[in-house]
């Protein structure tokens, strides 16, 4: 894509994510959404051919982006603990950062294929290749990948989405009593 179409399909993907926080995906339209980008409604169409295409493209966005989220300043050569820490703050700050993101967090489970984009996410993001060597050295319990993620790092996930809407602070005291139990919770002992 060129730049001027990526800037375009960003500010209708920043639409969309406002859109979503502040209607709800059930009433989301291609001309609510033109509207709340500042574009001509026929604009859209440049870039998305309906609705279906669009969110599922936005749905892809997502994912590529948690997975970048995830997946940065972590060396592979650290202790899998440090990986693990690493990864949890990464998911905590970038939610604390993007409330919108964050309020959103659970009606992303109804966009367009979002079950099939989730599935090919799961397959090649860096969670999926830390938790399979971990348990391929001994450190984590044999279990899913599915499942690690829900008692480990999905806990960043669910805590931020309770800050966002029940306005409940934690202290990084508190954060990082909660990673070392989750971590605790997936080990193999």
């Amino acid at each position: 894509m060129r730049q001027s179409e990526t800037d375009m399909t960003e500010l209708i993907f920043a639409a969309t994510e406002r859109l979503m926080a502040r209607d709800g995906l059930d009433n989301l339209s291609m001309h609510k959404i033109a509207k709340e980008a500042k574009i001509s409604p026929g604009t859209i169409y440049l870039y998305f051919k309906n609705k279906d295409e669009l969110l599922e493209q936005f749905a892809r966005r997502i994912f590529t982006m948690f997975s970048h989220v995830i997946a940065k300043n972590c060396d592979k050569n650290l202790p899998y603990f440090e990986q693990y820490r690493i990864m949890w703050w990464n998911i905590w700050r970038h939610l604390e950062a993007n409330p919108t993101l964050t309020s959103n967090m659970f009606q992303y489970q109804a966009l367009p294929h979002f079950a099939e984009i989730c599935e090919e996410w799961e397959q090649h993001g860096a969670r999926t290749l830390f938790c399979q060597n971990a348990v391929q050295a001994g450190i984590l319990c044999n279990l899913p990948t599915k499942v690690l993620f829900a008692l480990g790092l999905e806990s960043a996930i669910n805590l931020a989405f309770n800050q966002v809407f029940f306005k409940r602070r934690l202290s990084d005291e508190v954060l990082e009593q909660v990673i070392e139990r989750t971590w605790r919770s997936i080990q193999n002992n």
